[in-house]
């Protein structure tokens, strides 16, 4: 039986189209426009709040992706816990790691950062830099902002455009007409904002009280503000470092352990991270027994010797490495290295960070929306988590990131 066979001008052509198809890589999503905006002190309770008239954040929530609240970086303060933000990396390791507008820059990507810290000359193409180290006090003068502005004469491109934008002291509504020009005019692809007003307010009076929210309603708008000047499908991203507990009480665990024969000053125990630890296991014993007592001496809970391996830098606090035992206080009890004073007393019942980041309730934030995000609920996050997310949205790679992105749970 002869064969039928195929013309040989079908051949060629079946056989070419069938090659291209195989051939044609996995595609990627394109790369998006990124806004963060980063609220200093921003406890992820403020956000169950029902008296905080937040329309713009809730509007955030509702329609993108939230976090049930992210545990922090120890040391859990501002200046650190946003470059983790942008590294990955814990605190001890950021100096030697490539940074988010690094990675960007290095791609060819367009970035701008307001009162982000620690941006002061870098590679930075719109930058109102906050410096390396965060101030002693509240006032900022503007001066000192929009002397190392770059580039040169943005701040005066600003004041054109928005009479009173250059005034005496910096604010968060400095940053967030800053960062209003520059999204409207330039439209950078990595946009960096950090508001600290609130973080002060508490730091001045009390976490989550009612100038806390007064000053988180004030917030609000301006973010409403920012995200109105972004372009659209920018991806934008709401971020907070750490959460804040009131001082009101303070635990000294060397006046608690002290014994005639061994004064406060000798007793082998400190403070660090927000923890209590021992390298003593007699003195750990004493710890424990004492902590069965509930709150009446100050002592939480024992935690875990994994968890203080994983979170605390032995390059930060050399002496953690050797200890036997640790323990964290109750929430608003903070521990105290000093040797002198009640073994516990009352605090300043002024905000407080720098305690221990997987303590229950110390919480922040992470919620992204726009750039065709859906709705949903995450769980709780590591806040490495968030650089390496960041990374993936604009489509740069952070090599030393500790954590894996959580695009793929966001964008799915």
């Amino acid at each position: 039986m002869l064969r039928k066979r195929l013309p040989l001008f079908i051949f060629p052509a079946f056989f070419f189209s069938y090659v291209l198809i195989g051939a044609q890589p996995v595609r990627t999503p394109a790369p998006r426009k990124l806004l963060v905006i980063s609220i200093a002190g921003l406890d992820e309770r403020f956000l169950n709040d029902s008296r905080l008239k937040i329309p713009n954040i809730r509007r955030m929530i509702r329609t993108g992706a939230a976090a049930a609240g992210v545990i922090g970086v120890a040391p859990s303060d501002t200046w650190p816990s946003a470059i983790a933000l942008v590294t990955g990396v814990a605190p001890a390791e950021t100096r030697a790691s490539t940074t988010l507008w690094q990675a960007a820059a290095k791609s060819g990507l367009r970035t701008a950062s307001v009162y982000w810290p620690d941006t002061a000359g870098a590679e930075i193409g719109f930058d109102f830099p906050a410096g390396a180290e965060p101030r002693k006090g509240r006032d900022v003068q503007f001066d000192e902002v929009a002397r190392l502005a770059m580039p040169a004469g943005i701040a005066d491109s600003i004041e054109r455009a928005s009479p009173g934008f250059e005034k005496q002291l910096w604010d968060d509504k400095s940053a967030a007409q800053a960062a209003t020009y520059i999204l409207r005019n330039e439209k950078p692809d990595l946009t960096l904002v950090q508001f600290t007003d609130l973080e002060a307010e508490q730091r001045e009076t009390t976490s989550m009280g009612v100038y806390a929210r007064d000053t988180l309603e004030t917030e609000d708008d301006l973010v409403g503000q920012i995200v109105a000047a972004a372009p659209a499908a920018t991806v934008i991203a709401l971020v907070s470092g750490h959460g804040l507990e009131n001082e009101n009480y303070v635990v000294r665990p060397r006046m608690l352990l002290k014994q005639p024969r061994r004064p406060a000053a000798r007793v082998p125990v400190a403070v660090e991270a927000g923890l209590i630890g021992t390298a003593d296991p007699a003195v750990a014993e004493r710890l424990r027994r004492l902590m069965k007592d509930g709150h009446r001496h100050g002592i939480a809970r024992e935690v875990p010797a994994s968890e203080v391996r994983a979170r605390a830098s032995s390059s930060l606090w050399p002496d953690i490495a050797h200890w036997t035992a640790a323990f964290d206080t109750p929430a608003n009890y903070v521990a105290s290295a000093d040797d002198r004073g009640p073994a516990l007393g009352p605090g300043t019942h002024h905000a407080v960070s720098g305690l221990w980041p997987e303590r229950p309730g110390y919480r922040s934030v992470f919620v992204m929306s726009g750039g065709g995000i859906s709705a949903r609920k995450l769980g709780e996050v590591d806040l490495l988590q968030v650089a390496p997310t960041f990374a993936e949205v604009i489509g740069v790679e952070l090599p030393q990131a500790k954590k894996g992105s959580l695009w793929a749970a966001i964008a799915r």
